[in-house]
């Protein structure tokens, strides 16, 4: 198991996204990483990793629901995009929008106590919040209308610059999830703090999915087009 690339593992099993993002490996930007390196990457003992991930797959199909839908590998270019900007461009939005209103409430409630955590959460929040509503509008004014049409120079380019945007959003949200010790409220935080954190993680997992499905099925599935 540990000698395949993690866009694999997932394709095999998709409910480890689930016991990968517990765990902090990059699954989505780095889909074409080797397991093995990224258990160690991560600081974990090999075997020990292999042990748990093996025990929760073996588990995960009564508990959770599949993350990644195995029929998207056979979509064409087209329902790919379809899919991805009605399920994952419209859900990120407005989890955007609620959380920016419930972290500028919590900002004010809990300046006093948390200032320098909610200080850098707020502004690392609005660096991604405005990474992603670009990416979004970029994607879909520009490149999803060009991923449409037969691969070029120009469009394969345009997929790598896409992949960048994602390392710069992957690289916000992981300094997110450290400062938030991965959106763990304080103790004394209200229920508005609590809720903040909560859909802050709900936002990042649905990310995490979107990147996976473009860096790891739509845009090779695009590249290869262009070998065709």
């Amino acid at each position: 198991m540990t000698n395949q690339k993690l866009s694999s593992l997932v394709k095999a099993f998709p409910f480890a996204t689930i016991f990968l993002n517990e765990r902090k490996i990059d699954y989505c930007c780095g889909g074409d990483h080797m397991l093995y390196e990224s258990i160690a990457e991560a600081g974990y003992e090999r075997a020990e990793f292999i042990s748990s991930l093996e025990a929760f797959l073996s588990d995960a199909q009564n508990t959770y629901k599949a993350t990644v839908d195995p029929a998207l590998y056979n979509l064409s270019v087209s329902d790919l995009i379809d899919h991805i900007e009605a399920t994952h461009h419209l859900a990120e939005r407005n989890l955007i929008a609620s959380v920016d209103e419930k972290l500028n409430t919590i900002l004010r409630a809990h300046y006093k106590n948390h200032k320098e955590e909610l200080l850098t959460v707020h502004s690392l929040f609005s660096d991604l919040r405005k990474e992603l509503l670009q990416h979004f509008v970029q994607e879909e004014e520009e490149v999803f209308p060009l991923l449409r049409t037969k691969p070029t120079p120009e469009s394969i380019m345009m997929v790598e610059s896409l992949e960048d945007d994602h390392e710069a959003a992957g690289a916000l949200i992981k300094s997110l999830q450290e400062v938030t010790r991965s959106f763990t409220p304080p103790a004394d935080g209200c229920p508005t703090y609590v809720a903040t954190y909560a859909l802050m993680k709900t936002l990042v997992e649905d990310i995490f999915l979107h990147i996976f499905k473009e860096n790891s099925i739509l845009f090779p599935k695009y590249k290869e087009g262009a070998k065709l």
